[in-house]
């Protein structure tokens, strides 16, 4: 009898044991599944992410001041910028729970629009001597190095290519934080657009444009691809490396195009009376994240590729910046499985 027992309760023991793995199992299956896309994006002090389908905002990372947040265009590492004194930090995301931070103390606070490049590194625009440059945070070096104003770097997919901003063609001002980079007054009069956006002033004059070019990894082999007499700014690369969306004031208020890689094909994809920009394509390709004022204040918006069923995502009263897209998994109350910042 005393054996009999013994067998039940080592059958029992068993039993428990199979249970116990299967519920670990089904916990870490359901926590570790369901990678999802999330917009990232700032209110000018903190990170938050959000998905289309719950339009419910969370704070991204407690705890951690942040500001114009992007990601690499598969969305698996995100990159964004803090103050820390006098000086800009880089924050970078690789697909963790952690957060590395980089210092750039040749640049101080003159550090701007941080873009995630080779999964352990990113682009970013840097202000030395006289004018904004794009750098490799892995060389600290020159990607870009001409008598202009080269800033807004986004990486294509296969990250062999770049895409940015600059004023090479044009005879514009820019300012950083109210501090002059150019200086040419003479033709301040004739000031068609000036609007300032994440401390850089955009001045650009009739006759003159800030237009997109795209070039090689080491800023060789550099293509013009807009030449509207307007601002072209703010392009981001597609995930599948056909298209760059835009922003322009071509059309007296801030409009979003899309473009394909060598320069053809050029869409508008918003229509309105409004100030639509800082467009972001999803890693999906199939998405466009956007900033718009036309509830009122800042805030942000998904439409699809075509331009069409443009829906408002949050709604905010303090005016929000910077969306972005990552992809990662939530796990068990962020802890078990996560692989989200």
């Amino acid at each position: 009898m005393a054996n009999c027992n013994f067998d039940e309760g080592k059958t029992r023991l068993r039993l428990y044991h199979v249970l116990l793995v299967l519920g670990v199992t089904f916990v870490l299956t359901i926590g570790c599944s369901n990678e999802k896309s999330y917009i990232v994006y700032d209110d000018d002090n903190l990170l938050y992410m959000v998905t289309v389908e719950e339009a419910v905002p969370e704070v991204l990372v407690n705890g951690i001041a942040g500001i114009s947040p992007q990601a690499s265009a598969d969305g698996k590492s995100l990159s964004f910028v803090t103050n820390k004194s006098s000086q800009r930090l880089v924050g970078m995301w690789k697909g963790g729970s952690k957060i590395t931070w980089y210092e750039h103390p040749e640049f101080g606070s003159y550090i701007f629009s941080p873009s995630p490049f080779n999964s352990s590194g990113y682009v970013f625009s840097g202000l030395n001597t006289s004018y904004l440059d794009i750098y490799s945070s892995k060389q600290t070096r020159n990607i870009t190095k001409f008598r202009s104003m080269d800033f807004e770097p986004s990486v294509s997919p296969d990250e062999k290519a770049l895409v940015f901003t600059s004023d090479r063609i044009s005879n514009s001002d820019i300012y950083t934080n109210e501090r002059p980079l150019s200086d040419r007054q003479a033709i301040e009069n004739i000031k068609e657009w000036n609007f300032t956006e994440r401390g850089i002033n955009y001045n650009t004059y009739r006759d003159h444009n800030i237009d997109i070019f795209t070039s090689d990894i080491d800023g060789s082999n550099t293509i013009r691809l807009t030449s509207a007499r307007a601002l072209d700014y703010q392009p981001d690369w597609s995930s599948d490396g056909h298209w760059i969306v835009f922003s322009s004031l071509r059309h007296n208020n801030s409009e979003i195009f899309k473009i394909r890689a060598d320069g053809t094909d050029l869409e508008r994809l918003t229509n309105n009376k409004y100030n639509d920009d800082q467009p972001s394509w999803s890693p999906e390709t199939n998405l466009i994240a956007f900033v718009s004022d036309r509830s009122g204040s800042k805030n942000i918006y998904v439409m699809d590729a075509m331009g069409k069923n443009q829906t408002q995502i949050t709604s905010s009263l303090s005016g929000l910046s910077s969306p972005t897209w990552i992809k990662c998994k939530k796990g068990i109350f962020k802890k078990v499985g996560t692989t989200c910042p």
